[in-house]
């Protein structure tokens, strides 16, 4: 199956469904997705729903979990028309276990930037790195947010 821009797929939790949406392929990190906010028993979506703020975006290697049957497709919908994948990204800066503050990461050319505090428009952007399933479990299980992760 060759997946494309806005595709969903279904991940289960402990409960019920989350969805992801494919965004697009960068090509050294492998996909960007989008994680949706509802959690529902049933395996169905809306694209009203589909239209609503995603909770956050991360690489994630969908294909294999595709294939592995970690996920499964739900059909073909359309990104959301005011969706805009951010440029960047950002990760907690800590040395020996003390925070010492973010970094703020172009996620196509990996340039960082350190900020000590986070303004508001930082406290939208989403994690750096690439996720597996188990992860994207956990975060929607623990109804984790990007506004409380400061």
């Amino acid at each position: 199956m060759k997946i494309q821009t806005g595709d969903i797929f279904s991940i289960k939790t402990n409960k019920g469904y989350g969805f992801i949406q494919y965004v697009e392929n960068i090509e050294v990190f492998g996909e960007y997705v989008r994680i949706l906010a509802p959690i529902k028993a049933e395996k169905n979506i809306t694209q009203s729903e589909i239209d609503e703020m995603e909770r956050w975006n991360i690489y994630f290697p969908l294909k294999i979990a595709h294939r592995r049957k970690i996920v499964d497709f739900i059909g073909k919908y359309e990104l959301p028309s005011n969706y805009v994948a951010h440029e960047n990204v950002r990760t907690e800066h800590n040395i020996r276990g003390e925070h010492l503050g973010w970094r703020i990461v172009n996620r196509k050319t990996l340039a960082a930037e350190f900020k000590k505090k986070l303004d508001e428009k930082d406290l939208k952007l989403s994690p750096h790195g690439i996720f597996n399933d188990t992860l994207i479990i956990e975060y929607l299980e623990s109804d984790w947010k990007l506004e409380n992760w400061r």
